[in-house]
């Protein structure tokens, strides 16, 4: 019988107690998901499901754990004998090991309680270890005075005559036949100087075995032994095994019972009533094998140790499914390409100044100098630009620049116009920054804008995300809303803007009117009147506004759910390039999950307005953006340049 330790893991693992227990943890998550569905839900669910687990785990452990032996077989345990694989005598090898000990402690037990003279020693099965048990008990008794006599009443090779190297016969059989004498029968086991053990082989076995020793001649033997010993232990083969050892318990006064912890009480109880009506009751119990007690055997650790596993497994599934949906709406994402070192490698710097194409309107005199930012090193940071337009007009009415910073600086965001005039690597000239958006045969509109950023900024752009405003309006409405506070009424006919003074939760069509409106009218005094200084650098500032508003409802979500609902949403209105990846938008995300939305600084590009020969408005930079960079906000730039001295 294979002990719990020697199973193999699958079958220690796969136990009904775990499976049930696990199986009701998982069914007590999926209820608690559906009746509270937001982060802390699921945390609670878990533990509560974990907790589950567990006590299922106790309770199934609890009505099928092995019935105390004493309410079996009515009788007492004489001995617990630890583990022991050094030998099969341990109490030959070392007298003070603690198996020796036991052994000892149970003979002065057993003598205690039994009056009789001939005791069987068995168990209900094999592999308990009763032979074991037989002669480390004879060799105690020897040791401590005692006279011993120790029988092997098994012939089927596997008793106590194994370990003898005179073989088995003459012995048992052969003297219950009258074949041989008591003292041509015996053996004496040598145990030490002066010292020694007789013992009496299992015998000859014949066919008609069983036949003789149901003879006279068994009783006589037993009984002519019994004369010249104060105690007679026999080894029987286990008690269930076949009919021999109901013959052996005819001559005995009583049976000590082995059994390990992982017997059944079920045959055991079978075993106690053969032996009962055979005539040699059991006398007493003892558990062979036992393993040292540890703390982490107790049942209560087990259950909490389960407890912790399913909470453990519960939150892997559970992440798996979420990351697996996740997934599934990440792949639904439009990709464009996106490499702009390679562009910049392609597409050659514009070496024509705008002197000749631009008027300053202010002063009326042509630009003198091309306006041309330091490059900024680019492992100080990550930049995503974020570009916004009307699908069907083709320009990019948005463009805006996010800069984290990889050290714990504040982030900043720089709005950069519609109508900033800057080169132009496609066309070789300069153009609206706006319409660098649709590209030319050798680069598409995304990456020629991120180019044309970074050459003005300096700043390399890693990733950009765009959308059409049909997509913002949407994210505006799958999140509830954002807010748009004013101090008076205001509306634009042509943006169709109408909103009230005060707070609003705009939906998203009054958001989009709010960071479309060039020709805003506040209400003042009952009449309408236009917003003073309303040109693209105010709605530069709305787009701001909603921007960091949307922000603030998209790093929070209440639960898994509305994770992959609000990563859907996104996946639907925006094109991403195709160099961010899942993991990276999952870093993006617990980035700013820390930052302090509010604390972002926001940038504001120093121009002119000024006009070009054909009559066309444009918004030319005075400042290079470093030292507009560096004026506005300098540790800024100190915290992306840290020890360059030709920055600043």
């Amino acid at each position: 019988m294979k002990r719990a330790n020697d199973l193999p893991w699958w079958k220690r693992v796969f136990t009904p107690a775990n499976i049930l227990s696990v199986a009701a943890g998982i069914v007590v998550f999926v209820l608690g998901r559906i009746a509270w569905d937001t982060n802390r839900g699921a945390l609670f669910s878990a533990i509560i499901a974990a907790l589950v687990t567990g006590t299922v785990w106790l309770a199934w452990w609890s009505m099928t754990k092995v019935p105390a032996l004493e309410t079996i077989l009515d009788t007492e345990r004489l001995g617990t004998i630890p583990e022991d694989g050094s030998s099969p005598a341990p109490t030959l090898i070392d007298p003070m090991s603690r198996s020796s000990v036991a052994y000892r402690d149970t003979i002065n037990q057993l003598e205690g309680h039994t009056r009789g003279r001939v005791l069987l020693v068995s168990s209900p099965g094999p592999g308990q270890g009763a032979t074991t048990v037989a002669l480390n008990l004879a060799v105690a008794a020897t040791q401590e005075g005692r006279r011993v006599l120790l029988i092997d009443g098994d012939s089927s090779g596997h008793g106590i005559t194994r370990f003898m190297s005179t073989g088995p016969e003459p012995g048992l059989t052969d003297l219950a036949e009258g074949k041989v004498t008591l003292s041509e029968a015996t053996r004496l086991w040598q145990l030490a100087e002066g010292s020694a053990m007789p013992v009496i082989p299992s015998g000859s076995v014949s066919d008609d075995d069983v036949a003789t020793r149901q003879g006279a001649g068994l009783e006589i033997a037993i009984d002519r032994v019994a004369e010249r010993a104060d105690l007679i232990l026999i080894d029987s083969p286990p008690i269930l095994w076949d009919e021999t050892p109901r013959v052996l318990a005819e001559q005995a006064h009583g049976t000590l019972l082995v059994v390990t912890e992982a017997a059944a009480g079920s045959t055991v109880g079978r075993a106690n009533d053969r032996l009962e009506s055979a005539g040699a009751p059991v006398v007493g119990y003892v558990v062979n094998r036992v393993e040292e007690a540890s703390f982490w055997q107790l049942p209560v650790v087990r259950m909490f140790k389960r407890s912790l596993t399913a909470f453990a497994l519960i939150a892997i599934i559970f992440a798996g499914y979420t990351g697996v949906d996740l997934w599934d709406s990440w792949r639904g994402v439009e990709r464009q390409g996106y490499d702009v070192a390679a562009a910049a490698a392609v597409l050659p710097t514009t070496s024509t100044p705008p002197v000749a194409d631009v008027i300053v309107e202010e002063d009326d005199v042509p630009l003198e100098e091309v306006v041309v930012a330091e490059d900024v090193p680019d492992s100080a940071y990550r930049s995503f630009l974020l570009i916004g337009g009307d699908e069907s007009g083709g320009a990019a009415d948005v463009i805006m620049l996010l800069v984290l910073p990889t050290d714990d600086s504040e982030p900043f965001m720089v709005s950069l116009p519609r109508d900033l005039y800057l080169p132009n690597r496609c066309t070789g000239d300069y153009s609206r920054i706006n319409a660098t958006i649709h590209g030319c045969t050798a680069v598409n509109g995304p990456t020629l804008l991120s180019l044309t950023v970074e050459d003005f900024t300096g700043i390399t752009v890693d990733h950009f995300a765009m959308f059409d405003f049909d997509g913002f309006e949407e994210i505006v409405d799958s999140i509830g809303g954002v807010e748009i506070c004013v101090d008076n009424a205001v509306r634009d006919s042509k943006a169709h803007l109408e909103l009230p003074a005060g707070c609003t939760n705009a939906t998203g069509e009054q958001a989009l009117a709010w960071v479309r409106s060039r020709h805003t009218q506040q209400l003042v005094g009952g009449s309408w009147r236009s917003v003073p200084g309303t040109s693209d650098l105010t709605r530069n500032q709305h787009q701001q506004d909603v921007i960091i508003e949307l922000f603030k409802k998209l790093k929070t979500f209440d639960s898994p759910t509305d994770l992959t609902s609000k990563v859907s949403g996104l996946a639907d209105a925006f094109t991403l390039d195709d160099q961010l990846s899942l993991a990276d938008a999952i870093a993006l995300g617990w980035q700013m999950r820390d930052v302090s939305l509010d604390s972002i600084r926001r940038l504001e590009v120093a121009v002119k307005l000024a006009r070009t020969k054909e009559g066309r408005s444009v918004l030319v930079p005075t400042i290079p953006f470093h030292e507009m960079l560096a004026e506005q906000y300098p540790e800024l730039l100190e915290a992306l340049t840290p020890g360059d001295p030709n920055l600043g």
